[in-house]
């Protein structure tokens, strides 16, 4: 017979999840509404900090031993907010630091309520009708794309790295058809071309799928904030096809961050297409729509009659890139990530196969795309995943019915704006604006450093001397904003993204430069005025403390923050 201890701890285990009868679904509300209660009040509603930064982490020593027995739920969950302690708020004005998702609550429920009922999106019979909400889910971004929506296949992973995956191995099979069982042992090793100012995981990703990282051929580009031509690319790729060496995928940037860079799809589509007449296959091109893709909302927006009424230099700009955009239209394939300007909370991303029966040969050989009735349907035919949570899935089906493509206009035009409105004033401030032709939502500042270069030409044709003292500048201004010096305490903390390395200087030295996203909806001119004053007096305050060489940034150790 069962001890004491057994039956009473599962009771308390049939306590603490969903009844048969699932009469205690309020439990999960009021846990929630618990564990809200506990987290931290921002000070300021501007603060981008849950909390305080950096982090008291000490608490964790209660937790360094997993319990012999069931611990105190309430106790738990204080550890679990304690946790978010220095979390940035996505959602606060003062976070500038990168694109990051503002989420829907709906979204945000449709996640919860998929991990309350756990979903596996690999089978439709564990996963109710989240399959299907998939498929029209791709059906509708293939229409944005201006794709056939029936030809169009895709699945639902974890970010933009998985639609990289994705696009390589169908690459792979397209132009070494039996690497999929084979593998890629003899004959000449495969390479992935990608632009200079492409993501950086097109490296990580050639090693994790066996390439190795020199795999990836980075083809240069005119400027650091321009993109690589047509030309570049199809010269690049013919001359690696004249060696005997497989293409296996072009990726193209379909808007980084940054600078929104986007490269000339359509003129490399047709130029591959040339090319592909003196090989048994075309090569495989994916766009990198990852950040890029709600600018598809815009591809039949009416311009000239603007019915949104947005300013003339916002819609130039919305209209530069939804023009650039728009050619994913001759691409193999491409990404969309909700959770960066999609309104939902990580992880959801979709990548998009133009031809489905593609995306059906990840693995093996063509396999079937018919679909079958219900319970029939399993998809590890084309997913690298087997345990396959359907909360991207329904977080991203909310988000897209709930704003509609209007929200999403909205929300570009307006982030764009406000980014405009930092432009305009910081400047006046000693911050120097170094990526003045981006038409995206993101701005590059350097901070003039007081007794040295007095712009950021100058910075670059500096000796490496006077670069470190600039450096260290930049990087000490960063943390002040940020409430990251203790010596400083700041009410309102403002978090740029820190850039150690955002460009070159003559010397070959790193050039340090700030990097100010405002991806809130709750911006707005009053709002970006007070933080670009107080971005203003911070500077004036510590330009007043600083000397060159000798005063506090003397020993400042420069640091590299990954980007």
């Amino acid at each position: 017979m069962p001890s004491r201890e057994f039956v009473e701890t599962l009771t308390e285990l049939r306590h603490r999840t969903l009844h048969p009868t699932e009469h205690n679904r309020g439990q999960l509300p009021e846990r929630l509404s618990h564990a809200l209660r506990t987290l931290a009040v921002p000070s300021h509603p501007d603060g981008a900090w849950l909390g305080t930064a950096p982090p008291d982490l000490g608490w964790l020593r209660d937790f360094e031993a997993v319990p012999e027995h069931m611990s105190d739920p309430d106790l738990v969950l204080r550890g679990v907010t304690a946790g978010l302690g220095a979390q940035l708020r996505a959602h606060a004005p003062g976070n500038l630091f990168n694109i990051f998702p503002v989420p829907l609550f709906d979204a945000v429920t449709a996640a919860t309520l998929a991990q309350l009922y756990t979903p596996n999106a690999l089978w439709d019979l564990l996963a109710g009708g989240t399959l299907e909400i998939e498929r029209q889910l791709v059906r509708q971004l293939a229409d944005l794309a201006g794709w056939p929506r029936d030809d169009a296949g895709g699945t639902f992973s974890f970010g933009g790295k998985a639609g990289l995956m994705y696009a390589v191995r169908i690459g792979l099979n397209r132009c070494l058809p039996e690497s999929g069982r084979r593998g890629l042992a003899g004959g000449a090793a495969p390479v992935v071309v990608t632009t200079e100012h492409n993501h950086d995981s097109v490296e990580p990703v050639c090693a994790l799928l066996g390439l190795g990282s020199e795999a990836c051929v980075r083809v240069p580009a005119p400027g650091r904030d321009r993109a690589t031509t047509a030309e570049r690319v199809l010269t690049t790729v013919a001359d690696l096809v004249a060696r005997g060496t497989p293409v296996a995928c072009v990726v193209l940037s379909g808007g980084s961050i940054m600078d929104h860079t986007i490269d000339p799809v359509g003129l490399v589509a047709a130029g591959l297409s040339s090319l592909s007449g003196s090989l048994p296959y075309r090569p495989y091109l994916h766009f990198d729509t990852a950040h890029g893709w709600p600018w598809l909302f815009f591809r039949d927006y009416d311009f000239p009659g603007n019915p949104l009424e947005i300013d003339p230099v916002t819609l130039a700009a919305l209209r530069e890139v939804s023009d650039l955009v728009a050619e994913a239209a001759w691409a193999d394939s491409m990404t969309a990530d909700f959770h960066k300007a999609g309104f939902c909370p990580y992880p959801s991303s979709a990548f998009l196969a133009r031809n489905a029966a593609e995306l059906h040969t990840l693995h093996e050989d063509p396999h079937t795309a018919e679909w079958r009735p219900w319970g029939g349907n399993l998809v590890l035919h084309h997913t690298i995943e087997h345990s396959r949570g359907a909360a991207g899935i329904l977080a991203a089906f909310a988000a897209l019915h709930s704003v509609g493509r209007t929200g999403f206009r909205v929300h570009l035009a307006h982030v764009t704006a406000m980014n405009n409105v930092f432009r305009a004033h910081l400047p006046e401030f000693g911050y120097e604006l170094v990526n003045p032709t981006s038409p995206g939502m993101a701005s590059v500042f350097w901070p003039v450093a007081p007794g040295g270069p007095a712009t950021f030409a100058e910075l670059g044709r500096a000796e490496p001397l006077l670069v470190d003292d600039a450096n260290r500048y930049t990087q000490a201004l960063y943390q002040r904003l940020a409430g990251l010096d203790p010596q400083h305490e700041v009410a309102a903390p403002i978090v740029l993204g820190f850039l150690p390395a955002f460009t070159h200087g003559a010397h070959g030295h790193p050039l340090s430069a700030l990097r100010l996203l405002p991806n809130s909806p709750h911006h707005d001119e009053v709002t970006v005025a007070a933080i670009a004053d107080r971005m203003a007096t911070a500077k004036a305050e510590f330009d007043r403390s600083v000397t060159s060489r000798t005063g506090p940034l003397a020993g400042l150790r420069l640091r590299h923050v990954p980007e």
